[in-house]
């Protein structure tokens, strides 16, 4: 399967309203990342590091683990507290439990810190903890806490909007902004050199997924119902499912049009998806229908169709674009199978659902943009302060 080459996004140039922007110092004080680690975390944290470097601004991480944009922070405790009050925003990555840098929101820390803008981005809810086995004690805590310290927050940046109401109403913060992920569309292309690993003719539909198996909320039943259902009508052939990641240990229970291969790092990723042509989404109901899914994002990136489950941003994207007959019940692995039949049969409608896809994300669902939005909205609250 081949793709244009004019579908390519050029490299990104700051324009004219952006270079006159209010260029800030923002401490992102556990915003740790690693090289070679493939999670979603560390690439939404590198993403935003690197695209708010680039338009201008200075990010300010603890010393350590840090992306090569950013600058680091003094080590000793004087010296930090210093660097901080020169802040123009303290932001703060939040998963399902407040961390440290949150106390920073109340007395007597914010009396001690000035006047900085407060920032939480949240990416999911704290019944995430469930996922990961904590009690719901914990859980109980990690709420109280956000809302503890929430009273200081001066902005929640939340990934989706079923997110954003959660914590505008369960957790109790006033200004809350929906800024949803995206992915690089001038990483992800689909005209990069595909992986020689993957077989690729018009015989055969490429069928990806790409995540950490070991997130409890992924719906690797449903991919295993619908594999074996294809495998058992003689259509094995027909649809290939590949899976990249980690933490899979059920390959015993797979039918044979199922492979894996294990991990990769994130900047090998671009040169697997080139040989894909369908990018699957599969969730179960509950926390995830607060996230924003990268793998959503990269695979559309990437010129694929996607073919999802029904999950609220899933499902608010796949509007935008007018397909949501690629959105399928997360207990029915019959729908899942069928759809991927009509799509194996029906290539030309394979390209036009990707190339929309790839066209949204170079104009909306992109990490400039996401940074972008949330540098306005701090720069918004400075305003209103003067």
């Amino acid at each position: 399967m081949g793709y244009a080459h004019n579908f390519c996004h050029p490299p990104y140039v700051q324009t004219e309203s952006e270079c006159q922007g209010k260029k800030m110092r923002l401490a992102y004080p556990n915003g740790l990342y690693w090289e070679n680690d493939t999670s979603g975390g560390n690439r939404h944290i590198g993403q935003f590091i690197s695209n708010a470097v680039a338009l201008g601004h200075e990010v300010w991480t603890w010393p350590g683990d840090q992306h090569p944009a950013s600058r680091r922070l003094p080590v000793t405790k004087i010296g930090r507290l210093m660097a901080i009050r020169r802040m123009n925003a303290i932001y703060v990555r939040i998963e399902n439990s407040p961390p440290g840098p949150s106390r920073w929101a109340i007395a007597p820390y914010r009396q001690l810190i000035g006047s900085p803008v407060i920032v939480w981005e949240f990416n999911v809810v704290p019944e995430f903890g469930r996922i990961l086995g904590r009690s719901e004690a914990d859980i109980e805590r990690a709420i109280h806490g956000f809302r503890h310290y929430g009273r200081g927050c001066d902005l929640a940046i939340c990934v989706s909007h079923a997110l954003a109401e959660y914590v505008r109403d369960n957790l109790g913060i006033k200004r809350v902004l929906t800024v949803p992920n995206g992915s690089d569309p001038d990483l992800f292309r689909p005209d990069v050199p595909p992986v020689r690993r993957v077989q690729r003719n018009t015989d055969q539909l490429n069928v990806v997924w790409i995540g950490s198996a070991d997130l409890e909320w992924h719906n690797f039943d449903l991919l295993r119902e619908a594999a074996q259902l294809l495998w058992d009508r003689g259509l094995g052939r027909c649809v290939a499912f590949h899976i990249i990641g980690e933490g899979f240990r059920l390959m015993r229970d797979m039918s044979p049009n199922v492979n894996y291969y294990g991990s990769e790092d994130y900047s090998a990723l671009p040169r697997w998806l080139a040989a894909m042509d369908v990018g699957l989404c599969l969730y179960r109901p509950g926390p995830a229908d607060y996230s924003s899914p990268l793998k959503l994002f990269d695979y559309m990136a990437s010129g694929l169709a996607v073919v999802g489950t029904f999950q609220p941003q899933l499902s608010e994207v796949f509007d935008q674009l007018g397909q949501c007959d690629l959105l399928v019940p997360p207990n029915d692995p019959e729908a899942l199978a069928d759809v991927l039949l009509r799509l194996a049969w029906n290539r030309d409608f394979v390209r036009s659902q990707g190339n929309a896809g790839r066209q949204i994300v170079i104009d909306l669902y992109n990490w400039r943009r996401a940074v972008r939005d949330t540098f306005h909205e701090i720069e918004s609250i400075l305003e209103q302060r003067r």
